[in-house]
């Protein structure tokens, strides 16, 4: 299995929006990723709140990243939700992505991202289908 260190290289070198965000994921494990990262002004929109576009980013970073530990080749997001219940303005904001069911072609996976309170901020579900060897 990929370990967070290889991840948060590979995507480093290859993906300007996980660099923008200044994203690293801190665990990877079986059906599993949580992702953090710190307050920058460039993720706010205006009232300096993080962004929903960066929010929906970094859990379907966190998502994908708890799917691709599962025996697949290659996996991609089909669908995703999210609900915002608090605005995220406290950092460090953290993502943590469980894969809920797994079958021979789908991984329903759910996600929470929290603000530095460790407050639930937003809560989503996606769909990825995967492709295996």
């Amino acid at each position: 299995m990929i370990t967070e260190e290889e991840v948060n290289k590979l995507l480093s070198q290859h993906e300007a929006l996980f660099r923008f965000i200044g994203a690293k994921f801190e665990k990877i494990d079986r059906g599993i990723a949580k992702l953090t990262f710190e307050y920058k002004e460039d993720l706010t929109r205006i009232g300096g709140i993080l962004h929903g576009a960066i929010i929906f980013a970094a859990m379907d970073y966190a998502g994908s990243y708890a799917v691709r530990t599962l025996d697949v080749q290659e996996a991609y997001t089909l669908e995703f939700n999210i609900i915002f219940l608090k605005a995220m303005k406290t950092p460090p904001f953290s993502f943590l992505a469980k894969v809920i069911r797994e079958t021979k072609r789908y991984a329903y996976v759910e996600v929470e991202g929290f603000d530095g309170d460790n407050e639930l901020c937003a809560k989503g579900n996606g769909i990825w289908h995967l492709i295996r060897n």
